[in-house]
C-alpha cells in the first residue's frame, strides 16, 4: 500500500480512534529526533519510543519499537524475526518516504503494510505511565500506554535494544 503525504497519518488517525484506546495527540513544531525532542517538546524524553523501519532480504518489512534514548541490537533482532543479520537492512530516508509514505522520525509503530511486522522491545512496556510515539507526522506525536501501544501495532514484544 504506498501513500502520499498526509494519508499515512489519516490512516493511523482511524485506526487508532476506531480501536477505543484512550489516547491523547499532542500538536508540537515539526521534531525528527530524540535531541530535537529534548529541545522542542515538553514530554519527558524518557518516554518517547522511536520506530526504525527494515527492510527483510527475502521481502517484508519490521517496524523495530524501542525507547528512543536506545539503540536496536541488530543481531537480537534478526534472530526474533528468523532470519540472519545479513539479511536485515535499516532503510534509507528515500525508502522511509517512498515505502511507508511517512518523513525519517514519522514513522509509526503502527502497520498500514500487509507485509511489515512490528516488534516492540521488551522495555518499552516497562516506561509508565505512557508512552509518545509517531503518528505519521512530523508535528504531531500519540500518547498512549505501552500496553495499548501493543495493541494498536498487532506486534509482539522481544528483547533487541541495548
Amino acid at each position: 500500500m504506498d501513500f502520499v503525504a498526509g494519508e499515512a497519518f489519516s490512516a493511523f488517525m482511524e485506526t487508532v480512534e476506531k480501536s477505543g484506546i484512550p489516547f491523547v495527540l499532542h500538536a508540537h513544531a515539526a521534531t525528527r529526533t530524540v535531541e530535537e525532542a529534548g529541545r522542542n517538546l515538553t514530554f519527558d524524553v524518557s518516554r518517547i519510543v522511536k520506530t526504525v523501519a527494515f527492510r527483510i532480504r527475502s521481502g517484508g518489512l519490521v517496524l523495530a519499537v524501542l525507547r528512543g534514548t536506545r539503540r536496536v541490537d541488530y543481531p537480537n533482532l534478526a534472530a526474533l524475526i528468523g532470519v540472519s543479520r545479513r539479511d536485515l537492512a535499516p532503510l534509507s530516508p528515500e525508502e522511509v518516504r517512498e515505502f511507508l509514505g511517512v518523513e525519517p522520525g514519522s514513522v509509526s509503530p503502527m502497520s498500514l503494510w500487509e507485509n511489515a511486522t512490528a516488534l516492540i522491545d521488551d522495555e518499552v512496556l516497562t516506561i509508565l505511565p505512557t508512552v509518545y510515539c509517531g503518528i505519521g507526522r512530523p508535528d504531531r506525536t500519540l500518547e498512549v500506554t505501552p500496553a495499548d501501544l501493543v495493541r494498536l501495532a498487532g506486534g509482539r514484544t522481544g528483547g533487541f535494544s541495548r
